[in-house]
This record gives C-alpha cells, sequence and structure tokens, in this order.
C-alpha cells in the first residue's frame, strides 16, 4: 500500500503539471486517463503513459491543423469581403476544404481508439474519460460544420463579388441574390450544426485557456449567426429599391446649398429615375419649374398659400415642388414634393431622393472627370461646386442646364462601377449622409426603417435623446449668399440649481461680393427646434406673421427674422435662449442636429457647472454633434453617422 501510495502520489504531481501545459482540447482525454491510474503498477503505468502520449500528439495535431486552416479561412474570407477580391475567395475556400478534413480526422481518431475504448469500461476512469472524449467529437463536429458554412458562404461570396462582364451592377447584384436562398439555407444547416455540437462540450471539464478557446468558437458561429439575419434584412431591400418586384420610380431633387432652405437648399432642378431589375433608366431631367409652373393665383382653384414665413416675402405665390422642402425633417419635405410632383408626372412614385452640390462633387470622386454632353466642357471633383456657385451668382442658367446634363451619365458611370468600387460607392453615399448632402425617403415601409437605421433619411432626433436642438436657416431673399455666409455657434450652457440654461448665439457674417445687377444680402429665417423637454424658449429675432407648421410634434420651435444682412462683410447675430430639467444623474447629453446643406460651421460651447467652474470645447459642425456635461468636463463628439454597407457573409 506505501508504494502505492507513493505512485499515486508521483502520478498526481505529475498529472497536475500536464494538466497545466496542455493548450489544446485534445489533450484532455489524456489527462483523464492518466489521472485515474494513481494505484496501478509501474509497468502499466509507463505503457498507458507511452499510448496516450501517442494519441494526445495524433489528436493535436490534427484539431490543431484544423483550427489553424478554420482561422486561415476566416481571415481571406474577411479580406476578400473588405477588398472585394475574387482571388481571395478561392483561398478562403482552399482553407475551409483543409479544415473540415483536419477536424473530421480528429473525430475519427477519438472514435477508433482502442485506448479509449477499453479506458470507458474501467469503472474507475470511464466518468472521466467520456465527458472528455465528448468534449473532442464535438469540438470536432463544431469544426467541421463551420468548415462547412465556410465553403458555401465563400462561393456566395465569389458570385456577389464577381459582377458580370457586361450590365449593370444592380442587375448582377440581384440575379445573385435571387439565387442565394438555397445556400443560406445550407449555410444556417451548418451553422445549426456546429451550435448543437459547441452545447454538447461541457465547458467545465477544459481548462481555463481552453474556455476561452470555446468560448471564442461559440461567438464566432453567433456573430456568423448575425451577419446572416444583417444580409436576410438587406436582401429585401436592396430587392424592393433596385426594382426585383417590378418597375420602380424615384424623384430625385438637386437642391441649391447657396440658396438654403430647410431641406438642404431651393430645389433648382430634378431627375426622374426608374429602375427595373436592376437597371437605372434617366426618364426625365431639367429646370424644377417644369414641375412646379403655371402656378394658380390667390383665388383660383389649386392655390395653396405657403405653410410658413416665406408667405410674407411672397404671399401671391402658391406653395409648390420648388418651395416643398420647407420641413426640418426629410421624410415630410418627401412626401410634399410627392403630392405636387405625382400629379404632373402621371405616375406613381417610390421614393425621393435629395442631394446637394456637395453630393455631386463626392460622386465626381468615384467616377473621375466626367464631360457635359452638349457642352465644350469637363467637370470633375474638385472645381464642380465653385463652377456651379460662378454661374449661379452670375445669373446663367447654364448651372441648371449642366446639372440636368450630367445627370444620365453620371448615374450610368456609377452603375457600372466594377465591384471592387462598390465599398468606396458605399463610403461616400455614407459621407455624404452623415454630412446631410444626401437625404432619402421610399414609401415602402420596411426600406424607410432601414434607411432610418443606416441614417440616410434625414428624420429628426435620429437617437431619440430628450435634450435635442436644431438650428435651421431659411435664405427667403433670392440671392446665392450662402456659399459666401461664414456661420459661428456658441453655446453656453449653465446650471442654474435644477435648470440647465441654454443660450445658443449664431453669427453670420455675409461675405459675398457687391454685383449691381444680383441680390447680394442675406435675408433669414431662422428657426431653433429643441426637445419637447425645454421651457422659457426666447428669441431676439422679428416674430414672423405666420406661425410655422410641421413642427414636430416632439419638438418645441422658436424662430423668427433676422435684420437683413447686405454684402461685402456685415453681419448678424440670432440669440436663442431655453431651459431644460437637470437630470438627477448629474451627466447631460445634448443631441445637435446639423442643417443640410452647411458645410463645416464653427462651434465653442462653454459650460458653467453651477460650482464656479467654466469648461470650454471647440469643433465644427461638419455632422450631428453630441454635447455632454459632467460635473468637470464638456465634450462634443460626432453624433450618429451613415453606417450602410453592402451585403456581407463571413465567419463574424
Amino acid at each position: 500500500m506505501e508504494v502505492a501510495g507513493r505512485l499515486s502520489r508521483v502520478a498526481s504531481v505529475k498529472r497536475h503539471r500536464r494538466w497545466r501545459s496542455r493548450k489544446l482540447l485534445a489533450t484532455l482525454i489524456v489527462v483523464a486517463v492518466v489521472g485515474g491510474l494513481g494505484g496501478a503498477a509501474d509497468l502499466a503505468y509507463i505503457s498507458l503513459k507511452g499510448q496516450a502520449a501517442q494519441l494526445q500528439t495524433e489528436l493535436t495535431a490534427y484539431i490543431q491543423a484544423g483550427q489553424f486552416e478554420l482561422e486561415a479561412g476566416q481571415a481571406s474570407l474577411k479580406q476578400a469581403n473588405a477588398q472585394h477580391d475574387v482571388k481571395l475567395v478561392a483561398e478562403a475556400t482552399a482553407h475551409f476544404v483543409a479544415a473540415k478534413a483536419k477536424f473530421v480526422a480528429a473525430g475519427q481518431l477519438a472514435d477508433s481508439s482502442r485506448l479509449l475504448q477499453d479506458l470507458e469500461k474501467i469503472p474507475v476512469v470511464a466518468d472521466l474519460v467520456r465527458p472528455r472524449q465528448a468534449a473532442v467529437n464535438g469540438i470536432a463536429k463544431m469544426g467541421a460544420a463551420i468548415s462547412d458554412a465556410g465553403q458555401e458562404l465563400a462561393a456566395l461570396d465569389g458570385q456577389l463579388l464577381k459582377p458580370a462582364a457586361t450590365g449593370e451592377a444592380g442587375s448582377t447584384l440581384l440575379s445573385v441574390l435571387s439565387q442565394a436562398q438555397t445556400s443560406l439555407t445550407k449555410v444556417r444547416d451548418d451553422f445549426a450544426r456546429a451550435q448543437a455540437a459547441a452545447a454538447s462540450v461541457d465547458v467545465q471539464v477544459l481548462p481555463a485557456g481552453q474556455q476561452a478557446t470555446l468560448l471564442k468558437a461559440r461567438d464566432t458561429i453567433s456573430s456568423a449567426l448575425a451577419g446572416l439575419d444583417e444580409f436576410d434584412r438587406l436582401v429585401p431591400v436592396l430587392t424592393e429599391v433596385l426594382g426585383g418586384r417590378g418597375t420602380r420610380n424615384y424623384l430625385v431633387e438637386q437642391v441649391n446649398p447657396t440658396e438654403l432652405r430647410a431641406g438642404g437648399g431651393f430645389i433648382g432642378s430634378y431627375s426622374l429615375l426608374r429602375v427595373n431589375h436592376g437597371t437605372l433608366t434617366l426618364v426625365s431631367s431639367g429646370d424644377s419649374y417644369v414641375l412646379a409652373n403655371p402656378r394658380p393665383l390667390p383665388g383660383q382653384t389649386g392655390f395653396i398659400p405657403l405653410p410658413d414665413a416665406y408667405r410674407e416675402v411672397i404671399p401671391q405665390v402658391s406653395w409648390s415642388f420648388v418651395d416643398s422642402n420647407v420641413y426640418p425633417d426629410f421624410p415630410s419635405n418627401a412626401k410634399a414634393a410627392e403630392r405636387f410632383v405625382q400629379p404632373r408626372l402621371h405616375i406613381k412614385l417610390d421614393g425621393v431622393i435629395a442631394i446637394d452640390y456637395y453630393a455631386v462633387a463626392k460622386m465626381l470622386e468615384l467616377t473621375g472627370p466626367l464631360a457635359v454632353p452638349g457642352y465644350s466642357l469637363t467637370v470633375n471633383s474638385t472645381t464642380f461646386v465653385e463652377f456651379l456657385v460662378q454661374h449661379d451668382f452670375a445669373q446663367d442658367a447654364i448651372h441648371k442646364a449642366i446639372l440636368s446634363a450630367i445627370a444620365g451619365p453620371l448615374m450610368k458611370r456609377i452603375s457600372a462601377l466594377p465591384a471592387e468600387r462598390w465599398p468606396a460607392l458605399i463610403a461616400a453615399l455614407n459621407d455624404a449622409a452623415t454630412g446631410r448632402h444626401l437625404q432619402s425617403y421610399f414609401n415602402n415601409a420596411s426600406v424607410q426603417a432601414e434607411m432610418d437605421r443606416f441614417g440616410w433619411s434625414g428624420i429628426v432626433n435620429p437617437t431619440q435623446l430628450p435634450n435635442y436642438m436644431m438650428e435651421v436657416e431659411s435664405n427667403y431673399g433670392g440671392s446665392k449668399a450662402n456659399y459666401f455666409v461664414v456661420r459661428h455657434y456658441t453655446v453656453v450652457l449653465t446650471r442654474r440649481g435644477s435648470l440647465l440654461h441654454h443660450q445658443v448665439t449664431v453669427d453670420l457674417v455675409n461675405n459675398i461680393p457687391y454685383r449691381s445687377n444680383t441680390i447680394v444680402h442675406y435675408k433669414d429665417y431662422l428657426r431653433l427646434y429643441v426637445g419637447r423637454i425645454a421651457s422659457s424658449t426666447s428669441n431676439n429675432l422679428r416674430p414672423p406673421k405666420f406661425p410655422e407648421v410641421g413642427t414636430p410634434t416632439s419638438m418645441r420651435l422658436t424662430d423668427g427674422w433676422l435684420p437683413d444682412i447686405n454684402c461685402c462683410g456685415a453681419s448678424g447675430q440670432a440669440i436663442f435662449e431655453y431651459d431644460t430639467p437637470w437630470p438627477s444623474q448629474g451627466v447631460e447629453r445634448i443631441y445637435w442636429q446639423k442643417q443640410p446643406g452647411t458645410v463645416n460651421d464653427k462651434v465653442d460651447v462653454v459650460w458653467n457647472n453651477g460650482n464656479g467652474h467654466t469648461y470650454r470645447v471647440s469643433g465644427d459642425l461638419g455632422q450631428d454633434r453630441i454635447i455632454t456635461l459632467t460635473p468637470t468636463t464638456v465634450t462634443l463628439t460626432a453624433g450618429q453617422p451613415a453606417q450602410a454597407t453592402l451585403p456581407s457573409l463571413s465567419l463574424g
């Protein structure tokens, strides 16, 4: 018994050291086997130790190799999606095939091991062997199932990343999506097998380091399933928008930010796009007044008074398409545009898209210089905005004609971009939407919900923070001053007991040069939209004679007219003030939404914390911002960005 006891203690020490040294899941069985032999003779111990070590080595090699190939395949597939490189898809497939072979071999080796079969018959070690053998089998099956899913995803990605040599990308994409359902069903089945296999592994029998490995594998499965869910969510949206269920008609508003309006700018020109099974057609394009004139006069049938302060300036002019974007939120503007335009076009519109000069310049960055049909000139991204402004300021209508002339070629060039340029296209559109130079509205509720989620829809207060503000200006004087106006915001926030006092100052300088035959003053109607929690709102502006229509129900409005700001460096100042409750948790977040059509206005924020301390931060309003106040800090960070992505299929 004494010898047996020493052997037991020696075996126990050796067992403990081996347990700590194992890094691969396959060694668990070996640990259990040797650990159950504490009372055996030396010869038996040495013999089994040798067999166990050999089994350990073989299982370790298979599972380690399978894991390596699986990770290599996952990396290649991610790179293929990021770079839109079909060659990387082929590499991923090869890795997944190799991974499955290794995992299958590991499972077969464990199942066929005579050593394990014999040990399972010994009561003293059977309870230790079985869960560890089950762990190896579960991990092998999980790895094989993930490898199968990887092969299927790679095949599908290869189709998505390889558009046809001829034809439009949209048509090719729809064709691939329509064929994807069978593949996606199989992929889900593969991941279901992988999840079941992973769930069969008792995490408690694994060393701490290997527990993390298994949990990571489970996270990979969950992440991959989430990617499939995202793909499933995007497929019907893409199918609808690209006309996969029939012809869709979209009105494109080409707004002029040099004559600023609530929706981004005066609607100077338009295009009508038709999409049918991915094929894009420009139906018509031209001056927006074509869709407005003749406008009825007061007393005539169809006359509609303007719904905001603009009525003071042109009371005899009926509200129409050209002035339809009077609201702070784009869905309201789009619905108004549809009501005016559909009767004149005699077609059903399925959505409205607004783009300004800056968004077009972004598109030209992708397409490169573009020759203007019918004109001896070429436009490019760096000079496009300035070129249009110069002609507009000179009251030369050529700028509208040029916008109309390039609409078709620009859309054709964009729709023909090769697959490797798709990520750059989406990034450019996200950029434009983040700066609110691109806004979109679709009548299909499901599609519009996705536009909201992407940040492309132009809804107000996208994060629904209670403390919210959005300053909106409308140039109602007919000038093109906004290209020359310098705007600066100073936001002073002061805690006064249970209240937070807001003072928002807008300093404006009109640097438009003098020209005798051109309107050069800035007639500015300003609005500040704030959350419903705001109280004691006031401003230093002349009150409008007509109340604003269409203030969102979740907001309050304070508005008025600024005295006209003349040219050549004259200035004006608007001051808004209001209070909100100071939050009990002592931290406040204010969502500050940028107006469409503006660029990078400078911002200074001053925070008086109520205890005699003042903190400052500066930045710009190139996109939505969030002001965060704590007792000792103030920060100005980015608001919700636009975040659309192409359908991407990978292993997490």
